[in-house]
């Protein structure tokens, strides 16, 4: 699949999802987002960079605290730029703004940002390292970058219960999820593009979900469930029927653990960073 064609797929799959990306299941989005921004430890005055903002989680978190600066949220993704931008609008925040560019060629010149983030994006990319560097080359030498992504055993036991049974189907899981899901992985990619003072911590984001019928939305709406939709429509059906009894069984008086550890990943760009597009 070239370039083109994969972002385009990731496109439609990320606008279909675009409507139930903000739900209270999903709420880890946003307190990572939160997090994010709290590591940023902003002056008030940069610029920043949010590529693949999604609905803007850490675009709107960043423009709270920057009132003297502004933001930028990229993304391919017309449904997840509509909500983005309506949240900034219902906040009244005026420094912020959404634009419709992919990550992997901004169109901005050289060193515009002091700041730039991807959370949960850049593992969306065949060829990480590339789009890691289409990033920092729109960062000032000395500016920062910061990335979240997902370590391993996620939304376990669920995640696993389903891919069990779409395995039997001989649907293989997503790769994603699994491409940068330890520090060490984080740290390589980073260090790897000529970026100093890497550093990542992991953090547990987790929570509650009330019931199975909550799982189901978020399977329903983020790329974790991608591989249900390759099915035919009997198939998925009864195989939806058939997990989600297996997870309402995991639920307790407080309703079904959701773990979701979460790694939060900084460095800073230096001279010798790349800045091939």
């Amino acid at each position: 699949m070239s370039r083109a064609e994969h972002r385009e797929k990731l496109a439609s799959a990320f606008d279909k999802a675009s409507e139930g990306y903000d739900l209270p299941a999903l709420r880890f989005f946003a307190d990572s987002a939160r997090h994010m921004v709290s590591d940023m430890r902003l002056q008030g005055g940069e610029r920043l960079l949010d590529a693949a903002t999604g609905t803007g989680h850490v675009a709107i978190a960043a423009a709270k605290a920057l009132p003297g600066g502004s933001v930028v949220g990229i993304d391919i993704s017309d449904g997840m730029l509509a909500r983005a931008r309506a949240k900034a609008n219902s906040l009244g925040l005026g420094n912020i703004s959404f634009e419709r560019r992919d990550l992997e060629d901004t169109g901005f010149p050289d060193d515009t940002f002091d700041i730039a983030s991807c959370a949960f994006g850049i593992f969306f990319l065949p060829d990480m390292s590339r789009g890691l560097n289409c990033i920092l080359r729109v960062v000032k030498p000395g500016g920062m970058i910061y990335l979240t992504s997902f370590c391993s055993g996620l939304m376990e036991p669920m995640r696993g219960m389903l891919l069990a049974r779409l395995k039997e189907l001989g649907v293989e899981p997503p790769e994603f999820s699994s491409r940068l899901d330890t520090p060490e992985k984080l740290t390589a990619l980073l260090s790897s593009a000529g970026c100093r003072n890497v550093g990542v911590r992991s953090r547990q984001t987790g929570y509650h979900i009330k019931d199975a019928q909550e799982w189901l939305g978020i399977l329903t709406n983020t790329a974790f469930g991608g591989p249900l939709n390759r099915l035919p429509e009997d198939d998925r059906e009864r195989i939806i029927e058939e997990h989600l009894k297996e997870v309402d069984s995991l639920r307790g008086k407080d309703g079904i653990r959701l773990d979701i550890e979460v790694l939060f990943a900084q460095a800073e760009k230096s001279v010798a960073c790349s800045s091939s597009s």
